[in-house]
């Protein structure tokens, strides 16, 4: 398993540290989509008073480090939908953080620190539990270098990161029970590249030439060479005049046809995806 550290900055750091410190408002709009802030002017009139309410009986957190570590290659490559070259994400600043608003998974909508050095995008576990996110025996799991040390956090792929008018689908995801505010690193970062502009607070984003439905050239020759050696290995297997008996042949078939598919359609998906033909070899 490859492992990428990320280790926070002393000034992000102590951006997180100070907003750890800060409440954490939530309310419920009236379709039921939930929402997060640490503005409570932004919580409609009517919800404030349960707002405070909430966030006053809630302990903190424990004061978050940054992560996060990735292998990729596991997960679907994410895609992005209505993407408008030169979109932009406007952000609030805090102290030397950037602070955006994230909408997951089309469910809830809470603040989160721009982070384009760290690699995946950083869910706090009550935004996750908000989102419909549950972690079971069978989640994923990966060793993260923090600031703090080294932490074990599960993986998850979110169905929808939404920044703006900007959204990008299957976005792998750490979640972590250490943070208040996320973190939006690489996962969504890598499929543009991008201009920050801190006089108007604002990031730019612009087509990402070097990948391609958030994977490089090398992560799908990877993903495109993996099912490959499968298919050979099974092939050379079936074919090698090795006697196996019916119910042995039947598996192995069964699984060849399965790895079959999985290949077609990732071809689909690399042709929807526009993925050059040079990183399917």
């Amino acid at each position: 398993m490859r492992f990428r550290a990320h280790i926070a900055t002393a000034a992000l750091a102590a951006s997180f540290a100070t907003l750890a410190s800060a409440e954490i408002y939530r309310w419920v709009d009236g379709e039921g989509r939930v929402h997060f802030t640490q503005n409570l002017s932004q919580v409609p009139a009517h919800a404030r008073a349960e707002a405070e309410r909430t966030a006053r009986s809630e302990s903190p957190r424990r004061t978050p480090a940054a992560t996060v570590a990735s292998a990729p290659g596991e997960f679907a490559a994410s895609r992005t939908r209505g993407f408008r070259s030169g979109a932009q994400i406007k952000f609030e600043k805090q102290g030397n953080a950037m602070l955006v608003y994230v909408r997951i998974n089309d469910a809830v909508t809470a603040p989160f620190l721009v982070d384009t050095g760290a690699s995946d995008v950083v869910v706090p576990a009550h935004v996750a539990d908000a989102a419909g996110i549950h972690v079971t025996s069978d989640t994923p799991r990966e060793v993260y270098t923090t600031a703090n040390g080294t932490i074990e956090s599960p993986v998850v792929t979110l169905s929808s990161v939404e920044v703006g008018d900007v959204r990008v689908e299957n976005v792998r995801g750490s979640l972590s029970d250490l943070m208040n505010v996320g973190l939006l690193g690489g996962s969504f970062f890598n499929n543009f590249t991008f201009q920050i502009n801190p006089g108007e607070s604002v990031i730019t984003l612009f087509p990402n030439e070097h990948v391609r439905a958030g994977g490089n050239a090398e992560e799908w020759r990877e993903r495109f060479g993996g099912l490959r050696r499968d298919l050979a290995a099974l092939d050379r297997h079936l074919s090698n005049g090795v006697l196996l008996d019916q119910v042995r042949a039947a598996d192995l078939a069964r699984r060849r046809a399965e790895i079959a598919a999985e290949l077609e359609a990732l071809e689909d998906e690399a042709n929807r995806a526009g993925v050059p033909a040079a990183w399917r070899e």
